[in-house]
């Protein structure tokens, strides 16, 4: 016994057939659409990511700018704070007294200055330094 089907050739099958053919075409169209979609969206998706990634890298290097800036700027205040310091110490007439005879070896009206011999350990210590 052989299975044979014979096709209908009416309105009715011709319908079903066109709506099928119809259906695949519309399912094939909507996987087209649904596929394009889902690219765009994860080309958006790298965009961001690698945008993101770039951000970083950019906010590390300002941020050891910063650090580096700031590094000499505390080193700027402290010299600016020696100087204040050192300004002050200049405005005092007793220091400047004390720098005078320390290194000058001035002097006041009746006062006798006498040159005393180095010792062994501030002879060594100008051999270490030399």
């Amino acid at each position: 016994m052989s299975n044979k089907v014979i096709k209908l050739l009416n309105k009715y099958t011709f319908n079903t057939d066109s709506k099928k053919k119809r259906l695949k075409g519309e399912a094939r169209v909507v996987r087209k659409r649904m596929l394009l979609f889902t690219g765009i969206l994860l080309a958006a998706c790298l965009l961001f990511v690698s945008m993101g990634l770039y951000q970083k890298h950019e906010n590390g290097a300002l941020q050891a700018q910063i650090e580096k800036t700031e590094k000499v700027l505390e080193e700027k205040n402290r010299t600016y704070e020696d100087l204040e310091r050192e300004i002050a110490q200049l405005n005092d007439d007793n220091y400047i007294r004390r720098i005078a005879r320390s290194e000058f070896f001035m002097s006041e009206s009746g006062e006798m200055v006498f040159s005393l011999p180095e010792s062994d350990k501030d002879v060594d210590k100008e051999k270490d330094k030399k």
